[in-house]
């Protein structure tokens, strides 16, 4: 509401009232030229990301950034949670016990279609990289087959059902059913024969069957992406209505600037990616986090979209195989599940070749070739 006009100004009231105005004017102007160095001046913002499991190179992009000082440049003082097997990052995010998480973007679709109001802030990973696996010798090439299967899954993979659901099949423990049966992240239960098909990261879980002295040609693998099944992993997360901040609106751009910056230097050096994550995971074995870091890369690079960017198509699909598989109850509104606003201006200074990568060379790594000697 303005403020009333009083009367009884006088001109020189009313002058002095000017130059106090405009010299408050001018300093506001000269307050956002440096708003940089009043941003690095003041304390930092404390930010808690929760990640989707715990520390392995799946995550190094955060560590890289957190190491190298970059989330310290943008005045950020981050804490990495790593997750696990009982900790369900979305839910800490909407219960406000972290600001962000990393978690795949069907989840966010989900939890909105429950009433929890969370928002993708990044699509990290542009490719999937999830896969179900079965023992070649029990002759299963098709979801058609999985009738009376045990398939070992975990929470927050809607893939599964929805391919489930495109043949045909049911949910259950009857001969005709397909029988779901809860997963830890290791292979145990598919080596030793408690499932039929085990899901398997082709970055993490798939390394580990080999590692295990087996090779590549002993076992099938389903690409939920041959099947139009595939929908997007790994994503940022928010609440919504810390999002309304614009502090907060803030916070976001600068993190996933540095988070940006974290993943670039894991593109161009993953072996020094890969020192970092020994750092916070000691007993991680080597040779198996330099073949997870070189896969990861492979699902971010080259970037159609830019990184962090959230593809409209993709987003589509993905809504639409879990409505049309049942996974959720009513069509998603993208508009409102996902945002690249602070994508955008996270990355407005960066380079095409920083955004897009599009000349990115993986590593040249065999994983039979890698991996069992020391993991």
């Amino acid at each position: 509401m303005p403020r009333p006009r009083l009367p009884y100004l006088t001109k020189l009231t009313r002058l002095t009232s000017l130059l106090v105005a405009a010299m408050i004017a001018i300093g506001a102007v000269l307050a956002a030229c440096g708003g940089d160095d009043d941003q690095a001046d003041g304390p930092a913002d404390s930010v808690k990301i929760v990640l989707q499991w715990v520390v392995q190179a799946q995550f190094a992009g955060y560590y890289a950034a957190l190491e190298n000082g970059f989330y310290e440049d943008e005045n950020l003082n981050v804490e990495i949670q790593p997750g696990g097997p009982d900790i369900l990052p979305v839910q800490l995010v909407a219960a406000g016990a972290a600001e962000l998480a990393v978690q795949p973007f069907a989840v966010v679709l989900s939890a909105r279609d429950q009433g929890i109001d969370v928002v993708a802030v990044a699509q990290v990973f542009e490719r999937s990289g999830y896969r179900l696996v079965s023992w070649a010798d029990d002759g299963i090439t098709s979801p058609e087959q999985w009738g009376g299967k045990k398939l070992g899954v975990w929470a927050g993979h809607e893939m599964v059902s929805a391919t489930i659901n495109k043949y045909g099949l049911t949910e259950g423990s009857g001969d005709d059913q397909v029988e779901l049966v809860g997963q830890g992240f290791d292979m145990q239960l598919l080596l030793e024969r408690q499932v039929d098909l085990a899901s398997a990261m082709i970055y993490n879980e798939f390394a580990q069957l080999i590692a295990a002295g087996n090779p590549v040609s002993d076992f099938n693998v389903v690409d939920f992406g041959d099947h139009d099944t595939n929908t997007l992993e790994d994503a940022l997360l928010a609440r919504g209505e810390w999002l309304e901040d614009e502090d907060n609106q803030d916070i976001v751009t600068r993190f996933l600037r540095a988070s940006a910056k974290g993943w670039a230097l894991c593109a161009d050096d993953p072996e020094e990616c890969v020192e970092i994550v020994l750092k916070y995971g000691p007993a991680l074995p080597r040779a198996h986090q330099t073949w997870m870091m070189n896969e990861i890369n492979k699902l971010m690079w080259p970037s159609s979209k830019g990184w962090g960017v959230i593809d409209r198509e993709s987003a589509s699909r993905t809504a639409g195989i879990m409505l049309e598989y049942n996974v959720i109850s009513e069509a998603a509104d993208l508009d409102a599940a996902y945002t690249n606003d602070y994508v955008e201006a996270a990355l407005e200074d960066f380079s095409d070749d920083e955004r897009f990568r599009n000349d990115y060379d993986p590593l040249d790594l065999d994983v039979e070739d890698l991996l069992p000697d020391d993991s």
